[in-house]
């Protein structure tokens, strides 16, 4: 849902020690974690990918194992932001709104020889100043919203789908498709994510539900989000 220059963020949660009077002195208050598994698929097989190094917050890493899992922890009721790298992919940045549960999501890590055969394929340059969002719009089950579209405020390039013929521009959730939009070259910074539901139905940010926060965006990086949609 997953296409990627290390960028500058990681989110840092330093935990205080805390006393009667509150945060010991120079020490910032505690912040409270939820974990958060991450299982990475590769965007051309569907298997699990390995090897992928998994940043989360206070700097906890965790490196994917053969099925593409890792778990690290993330900020609760704020938003996490969690960091996939691996050699010869693109870097991956994971964000969305947390709650106090621990949760699972599933993403598809690009490399850069997938990145350019569908940049070729589109007649669309990727920008090494410019980022990429990508807007994954699924049901629980994780089956695509087929009829859900997807857009984004600021400034990029046309978004595309990747349906069973390859890669097409559109923003509109297709059959037999993947349950994704990407937006190339994005201008660094934040951008607001809109998602239009299908026919009776409604779409929420994952996992704490609601409306997607302002989404980060950084040069040669691809922030991935996720909707669900009942």
């Amino acid at each position: 849902m997953r296409l990627a220059l290390p960028p500058t963020l990681i989110a840092l949660v330093l935990s205080g020690c805390k006393t009667s009077g509150g945060s010991a002195a120079g020490a910032p208050p505690s912040v409270d974690t939820i974990e958060a598994t991450v299982r990475v698929l590769d965007a051309m097989s569907g298997a699990g990918m390995a090897g992928v190094a998994v940043w989360g917050a206070e700097d906890d890493e965790a490196t994917t194992a053969a099925d593409g899992r890792a778990s690290v922890a993330v900020r609760a009721e704020d938003t996490f932001e969690v960091l996939l790298q691996r050699t010869g992919a693109a870097d991956h940045l994971l964000f969305g709104p947390t709650g106090m549960e621990d949760f699972t999501v599933v993403t598809f890590m690009a490399t850069t020889t997938l990145m350019s055969a569908v940049s070729g394929m589109l007649g669309v340059p990727i920008e090494d100043d410019l980022g990429i969002v990508v807007v994954g719009i699924d049901h629980d089950d994780l089956s695509p919203a087929v009829g859900a579209s997807a857009s984004l405020s600021g400034s990029h390039g046309d978004p595309w789908l990747l349906g069973p013929a390859g890669a097409s521009f559109g923003d509109t959730i297709q059959p037999g498709g993947m349950g994704m939009v990407a937006f190339p070259n994005v201008e660094p910074g934040q951008v607001t994510v809109s998602v239009s539901p299908p026919t009776d139905m409604t779409c929420e940010a994952f996992p704490a539900g609601g409306e997607m926060p302002p989404v980060p965006v950084e040069a040669g990086v691809v922030t991935v989000v996720t909707h669900h949609c009942r």
